[in-house]
């Protein structure tokens, strides 16, 4: 009988996904299900939200979203067929996902989802011990009160009575750009982490 597979275990097996430049669509809903893709024994799960992941994952394939490695498709005289159709991978299972790709598709995502398997910061933030949730609030009532300096200081940096936070993000990326050049850190779809600090800073203020 196997051993049981804890949570610890899990955390430290990620890491080990971080050497895969490309993955299998199968892996990746897996993986963002929170389940070990070896689970799947390579059969392709349903479940709703594995349903919805997976259709995700290929309307942004048809849409050119996501960079994919052509695996070729097998041919009767045991050659692979190179060039076909991305509609025709996906269904015979022949693409992999450029892993860069994944994480760019999932920054730029209006949903505020950050799957462990793709961002190493994000095991870390599950792996702290108590009272990081502390200190992630913490950072969270810094970055609204720092977007709402700024709205007060400059009239661009509001919408109405409240900070934009698409402005702000806009205004970031500007500035990092000159830095570093292109989006090397994630930075466009910062306006997501502002617009969560926002919320969360209201409902604090509501309990008070």
């Amino acid at each position: 009988m196997a051993p049981p597979f804890s949570v610890s275990t899990a955390q430290n097996c990620l890491r080990y996904w971080d050497l895969a430049d490309s993955l299998k669509i199968n892996m990746i809903v897996a993986l963002w299900c929170g389940m070990e893709p070896s689970d799947a024994g390579g059969e392709r799960l349903s479940t709703h939200c594995m349903d919805a992941k997976r259709a995700a994952i290929e309307d942004a394939l048809y849409s050119d979203r996501l960079d994919y490695i052509d695996e070729g498709i097998p041919t009767g005289d045991g050659t692979l067929w190179m060039g076909g159709d991305v509609t025709e991978l996906v269904q015979k299972n022949r693409l992999r996902i450029q892993r860069d790709s994944l994480r760019r598709w999932f920054d730029d995502m209006p949903i505020d989802d950050r799957p462990s398997f793709l961002y190493q910061e994000e095991r870390i933030q599950q792996e702290l011990p108590d009272g990081s949730e502390v200190a992630e609030m913490n950072s969270n009532m810094g970055i609204a009160i720092m977007a709402q300096m700024l709205a007060e200081s400059a009239g661009k940096y509001k919408h109405g009575e409240r900070p934009n936070a698409a402005q702000i993000t806009e205004g970031i990326n500007e500035r990092a750009t000159e830095h570093f050049g292109g989006d090397k850190h994630g930075l466009k779809a910062f306006h997501k982490k502002i617009t969560k600090a926002l919320r969360l800073l209201e409902e604090q203020k509501r309990q008070f």
